[in-house]
């Protein structure tokens, strides 16, 4: 008789459990601090501009903070120390890269 066999199958499409989870959404961005970080892929001037001109009209009372007060670029917002930068400038909600 033959060995019984076990297989085990992933999930074709991709996808995993992951480990991390994001933190829970805010219930409203109003009177929040907003910062933007960049991975500077796609004009990030004229796409973050109309971002937090969308944002602002919505929100008027957000504060946002604009990407270019932090580093930019993959090397520079995938990094350890991104996370404590955010949380000295007070941010609360992040925006992080746009159409790239």
């Amino acid at each position: 008789m033959p060995e019984e066999v076990t297989l085990e199958l992933l999930n074709p499409c991709g996808i995993v459990e992951a480990p991390l989870r994001h933190a829970k959404r805010l219930e409203s961005l109003a009177g929040k601090t907003v910062c933007e970080l960049s991975n500077a892929t796609w004009e990030p001037d004229r796409t973050f501009a109309a971002i937090r001109e969308a944002l602002q009209s919505k929100v008027p009372d957000a504060k946002i903070i604009p990407f270019t007060e932090f580093p930019t670029g993959n090397n520079g917002i995938d990094i350890d120390e991104i996370a404590d930068l955010l949380q000295k400038k007070g941010c609360e909600a992040v925006i992080s890269g746009n159409a790239g």
